[in-house]
């Protein structure tokens, strides 16, 4: 792993923790160290609950669970040391970051237009006229893809399709210039199709502003073809830090291996029933104990 120095986020011996019965801490993330170099793309994996989404949501600082937590042994962005420890109420998100959250319908606000949320945030973050506000607003949709700019502007979300919020939320993410935008899940409830587009957004908007770029995802073979490094967890772990194409070979869990295996493929066409996580890490873990056998045998 590369020094801290060389890094934009370096994370060491993270955990995060809700509250539990009778005040008990429960661990939702347990250890987890990875970095982030400038401009690197990089995808956290896992099953649903395996902490994915709350490790993100620490580094961005946005965690706001009741009773929740954090300890690092390091938390270093852009060469700052940043605290994390009790949960504040109101959220204070890290500087220098930005998030894409993983619903866009439920993340915009149902019942204001598109225009009036571009300008909250923008006037936000500089003094700004609205007039100028929706100006840099209708810059950033055109940039990722949405050309219409003056109907979109009076319109609500619920009057846009889910590819178009999606595209929404990303420009709304982006028009902070952030150092490091963060994806929860941008494809959850997109076809094959749009989630592409969607993926080939991500990439070429990070690329173009200089961000670098953490995705939260369960689809492992879709992050293959986006992002340089998969960073995998398993029970609140980190497990498997890996090169995103040589994930296969640099693996040093059965659970990786096992998302990989457990991926539908025309070579599984005529299977009555696909291998679970569960079946494929313990057909692993014997392999490795035969292996280990014969090597000591030898």
């Amino acid at each position: 792993m590369s020094t801290t120095s060389d890094q934009l986020l370096s994370i060491k011996d993270g955990y995060v923790y809700y509250a539990g019965k009778a005040g008990a801490k429960v661990p939702a993330v347990k250890g987890a160290s990875f970095d982030i170099a400038p401009g690197e793309h990089v995808a956290i994996v896992g099953e649903s609950g395996s902490g994915k989404t709350t490790l993100a949501l620490a580094v961005a600082g946005l965690l706001t669970a009741a009773g929740a937590s954090c300890e690092f042994g390091e938390f270093v962005f852009d060469g700052r040391t940043i605290e994390r420890g009790k949960i504040a109420p109101v959220p204070y998100r890290t500087p220098g970051t930005s998030m894409v959250f993983q619903n866009a319908m439920t993340s915009l606000d149902p019942v204001a237009t598109i225009g009036s949320q571009f300008v909250d945030v923008l006037r936000g973050l500089s003094r700004i006229s609205r007039k100028k506000a929706r100006a840099v607003a209708a810059e950033w949709l055109v940039s990722v893809g949405l050309h219409d700019t003056d109907r979109i502007l009076k319109l609500r979300p619920y009057e846009l399709s889910g590819g178009m919020r999606q595209r929404v939320m990303l420009a709304l993410a982006l028009c902070s210039e952030p150092k490091l935008l963060l994806a929860d899940e941008p494809t959850s409830a997109l076809d094959a199709s749009v989630s592409r587009d969607v993926m080939d957004l991500l990439r070429s908007m990070t690329e173009r502003t200089g961000a670098s770029l953490l995705i939260v995802t369960h689809d492992i073979d879709l992050v293959r073809l986006y992002v340089d490094k998969v960073v995998v967890m398993y029970h609140g772990e980190v497990v498997d830090v890996c090169n995103a194409g040589r994930i296969e070979e640099e693996a040093q869990h059965p659970y990786t291996l096992a998302l990989t295996r457990c991926v539908p493929t025309l070579d599984a066409y005529n299977l009555d029933r696909l291998p679970t996580l569960d079946e494929t890490m313990t057909a692993g873990f014997r392999r490795g104990e035969g292996e280990s056998k014969a090597a000591m045998s030898a």
